[in-house]
């Protein structure tokens, strides 16, 4: 059962509560949110909307807006969902805060306890269904882009029967690789995990790979089989351009990936974050 809150969906209706906030770096935050009603069910990789108010407090060290946001008209964005669907407490989300966004320069500065609009629908097709269980998967992100891959490996039913996950999160610095230690642990736990972090701007400090996520590819480190892997893209829109290229043109020598969509099935499924 849902309540009337959650059903109406009115523009103006905060119908949810910040109920955890995990700062990873000054621009990088984990959000926990509670709506007033239980959330519908969902597929891992799926997205929802959030927005809070235009008349919302922005977060006071930011610039402010070219053009201001007035009254109480939603600015809403959608952002993919981190948690399990079996998670029933909360939904997480991992957001990049612009200064210069709408919204995100005001949700940097809610704090536990404060209320924000959270849509009804969850939707999205950058999900499992329809992948083989004997399927591997291969789940390339930049930035928070990892977020649909968390909701992934968060959920049992995604862990078949010797299915091999390889995980590449491509980031400016080392402190931004968030959830390291939890794919780690994943690996740990299942054994057939592989966790390959690329950080482009690492400096000395960094002593794993440097440069963007595509080289991964390019060098060897990841070989595809398109009739066994499935190759999910999720995050900057230059790095999944280029990868699409080298995925599905025969004159790059990719290996020959189509790309998936509801009408046409394919083992490239494609996410693109902004």
């Amino acid at each position: 059962m849902t309540s009337g809150i959650w059903k109406t969906g009115r523009e103006n209706m905060l119908n949810a509560t910040l109920v955890n906030r995990i700062a990873i770096t000054p621009e990088l935050v984990r959000i926990f949110v509670k709506p007033d009603a239980a959330f519908p069910a969902f597929h891992p990789g799926q997205y929802v909307a959030l927005g809070l108010p235009g008349d919302a407090p922005r977060f006071a060290g930011y610039p402010g807006e070219e053009t201001p946001h007035t009254g109480d008209k939603i600015i809403k964005r959608a952002y993919s969902i981190g948690s399990s669907p079996k998670d029933s407490e909360a939904l997480e989300f991992y957001i990049a805060l612009l200064p210069q966004g709408a919204l995100t320069a005001r949700l940097a500065n809610l704090r536990v306890g404060d209320r924000l609009f959270c849509a009804s629908k969850i939707t999205g097709t950058f999900t499992l269904e329809g992948v083989p269980d004997s399927a591997n998967l291969v789940l390339v992100s930049t930035g928070t882009g990892l977020a649909p891959f968390m909701a992934m490996m968060r959920t049992p039913s995604t862990w078949t029967p010797g299915r091999v996950i390889t995980v590449l999160h491509g980031v400016r610095y080392p402190q931004d690789l968030a959830y390291r230690e939890e794919i780690e642990e994943f690996s740990q736990r299942h054994g057939n995990v592989r966790y390959l972090p690329m950080v482009s701007r690492g400096g000395d400090s960094w002593k794993g790979p440097k440069g963007h996520i595509q080289t991964f590819f390019k060098d060897g480190t990841v070989t595809l089989d398109s009739a066994r892997d499935h190759v999910f893209l999720c995050g900057n829109p230059a790095m999944i351009d280029e990868m699409e290229q080298m995925l599905t043109v025969p004159a790059t020598g990719g290996p020959g990936y189509g790309v998936h969509s509801k009408k046409n099935p394919g083992s490239l499924h494609l996410e693109r974050y902004w």
